[in-house]
């Protein structure tokens, strides 16, 4: 490799580690990140690198990586169980909105290809922001959450065709509907070959290596399969991504899956993020700022029509009001994608570079505007449900009596175990959990269960915070207990909360909070296991509580200073 090549690559990777870091602790993602790097260090910027070509090459890799993982999160059935609104839901709304709006940029002036390229882009949402939104505020489980969650499955899978498209229309300039037909006939022939070396080579393959043992040859498997597929797609005239993406697909569904994507995962993200990198160098922000009107007026169009779309479709599917808005508004951004197609448009001579720099900036703006439209969609969903006289009321009737009750945040394993306790001794209590299954369970077997969200302050309420004598966080998502726990303290100030931590450093920030006692689960477990182990050993006598006693007071004062590495990383990510 050239030495230039070299020292770029080590550029992008220094300023990657220096920036990217930096900008999570302010909860900025690390897609943003990345770009905020190349827009700093390209040619537009401080022109470290005034050439991103000469890392580009390893950057697109970077794509190929991602779409294997994501054809590895799509065996064929999840696809069948969720097939409604996968193909349904999701269906309706990359069709509906890329005509939308494909039609729009047509009508004002934009040639019958890059319309049909825009549309399609903008049809797509981000994936990557909305279920980290989800994830982080334990909302994937609730209706809303799965049904968006259904839709991205799909916006995901229509982002094969549109991968194998691009190159072809920025071939000879054909007719579109030649062109489509032949890159969908190209995909079919691709897919059967694919299909039949998955059953009577690959799987064989893996099964063969996976009883030697060894994990080196396991991963040079797995590298083999993937970019293998790749180039066979890509000589057949498709992109290489199409064929990373059916290698992922293929393996979905072995019971080698789980052990593939955790071998992939390092060089999918160290890729994928110089592969953002390169896109960031290529925006010219001279250009964004004289047309920054333009951009903004252009992300305003974007959300609005997105929005109104899908809304109209959740409506069309009989969706609850409120959960058609909320998930509307949740999927009103543009998608990483975009910037993954727009530049293979612009690359084929499809979309002109000033149009291309329009749209990256009204993604980027987009998906920064995630969070907000996220909050929108819960007050909006929390009004409707409010009008029509479905709010926390059932909550609100069955605790009316309680005092000095127990409120349990989290009905999981832990929580279910608090509650049968309580049970025992008979206190009284109500538990909140947002997993409706779970929720619906309980409820049929009489317990006091209710569906709600515990960082919400009419929820708190309507569960009798105000009457109860304690409070226990039972939940494993650090970062919803902490916000949890700050509900809690501002609806009740003097209230007893006792918290279940993932470790020293996550006790330490909800005691700063405001919990009264926070419980690691590492810690309390070694004890338990310590304790065992000193009874077998023989050691156990009178005074083995006292000590372990007094090894939890010494180890809280010593292992509190500053949170674990795996706290610090739950908690943010």
């Amino acid at each position: 490799m050239h030495s230039d090549a070299i020292t770029d690559i080590l550029i992008v990777l220094m300023a990657a580690l220096a920036i990217v870091p930096l900008l999570h602790r302010f909860g900025i993602s690390s897609i943003l990140g990345y770009l905020a790097v190349g827009i700093l260090i390209g040619p537009f910027g401080l022109r470290a690198i005034d050439d991103p070509e000469d890392a580009a090459w390893l950057a697109e890799f970077g794509v190929v990586f991602m779409l294997f993982a994501i054809g590895l999160e799509l065996p064929i059935e999840r696809l069948r169980t969720m097939r409604y609104y996968v193909f349904g839901l999701g269906g309706a709304q990359v069709v509906a909105t890329a005509i939308i709006i494909g039609l729009g940029a047509h009508l004002l002036g934009l040639g019958a290809e890059p319309a049909m390229i825009v549309g399609g882009i903008f049809a797509l949402s981000s994936t990557a922001t909305v279920l980290k939104l989800l994830i982080d505020r334990g909302e994937a489980a609730a209706r809303f959450g799965r049904i968006a969650v259904a839709v991205l499955l799909f916006q995901d899978l229509a982002v094969v065709p549109m991968l194998a498209l691009i190159p072809l229309m920025g071939g000879d300039g054909g007719n579109i509907m030649v062109t489509l037909g032949t890159a969908l006939a190209k995909a079919a022939i691709a897919l059967t070959i694919i299909a039949l070396a998955g059953r009577f080579l690959i799987r064989p393959l893996f099964r063969q290596i996976a009883q030697t043992g060894n994990a080196e040859l396991f991963t040079a498997a797995s590298l083999f399969i993937l970019l293998g597929l790749g180039w066979v797609t890509e000589r057949a005239g498709m992109s290489m991504s199409l064929g990373a993406f059916l290698a992922g697909m293929l393996l979905a569904s072995t019971p080698y899956r789980h052990q593939i994507e955790a071998d992939i995962q390092p060089f999918r993200g160290l890729l994928l993020g110089l592969f953002f990198v390169t896109v960031g160098m290529s925006f010219d922000l001279a250009a964004v700022g004289r047309n920054l009107a333009t951009i903004m007026m252009l992300t305003f169009a974007l959300i609005l029509v997105k929005t109104l779309v899908m809304a109209a479709i959740g409506y069309a599917f009989r969706l609850k009001a409120e959960t058609t808005w909320r998930t509307a508004l949740l999927l009103a951004q543009g998608s990483e994608f975009g910037f993954v197609l727009i530049a293979l448009a612009r690359s084929g001579g499809i979309v002109p570079p000033d149009l291309a720099n329009q749209i990256s900036a009204a993604i980027v703006l987009s998906i920064c505007l995630t969070p907000l439209l996220a909050m929108l969609g819960a007050r909006i969903s929390i009004t409707i449900r409010d009008r029509r006289g479905r709010k926390a009321s059932s909550i609100a009737v069955e605790s009316e009596g309680l005092s000095q009750h127990v409120m349990v945040a989290g009905y999981g394993r832990v929580g279910q175990a608090i509650c049968r306790l309580l049970d025992e001794i008979g206190i009284p209590y109500v538990a909140l959990d947002l997993d409706v299954q779970r929720v619906m369970t309980a409820r049929a077997r009489g317990f006091p269960v209710y569906f709600g969200d515990a960082a919400r302050l009419d929820v708190l309420k309507a569960a009798g915070i105000d009457r109860a004598a304690l409070a226990i966080l039972a939940i494993d998502n650090p970062a919803k207990a902490e916000r949890m726990a700050e509900a809690l303290r501002a609806a009740v100030p003097m209230l007893a909360i006792i918290a279940r931590a993932w470790d020293s450093g996550h006790a330490k920030r909800l005691r700063e909070i405001g919990v009264t006692e926070a419980i690691p689960e590492d810690l309390e477990i070694g004890f338990a296991m310590g304790r065992q182990m000193l009874n077998r050993l023989g050691k156990g006598d009178d005074d083995l509580a006292a000590r372990i006693a007094e090894f939890r007071a010494a180890h809280d004062q010593d292992s509190f200073s500053e949170p674990t590495a795996i706290g610090e990383r739950i908690s943010k990510d």
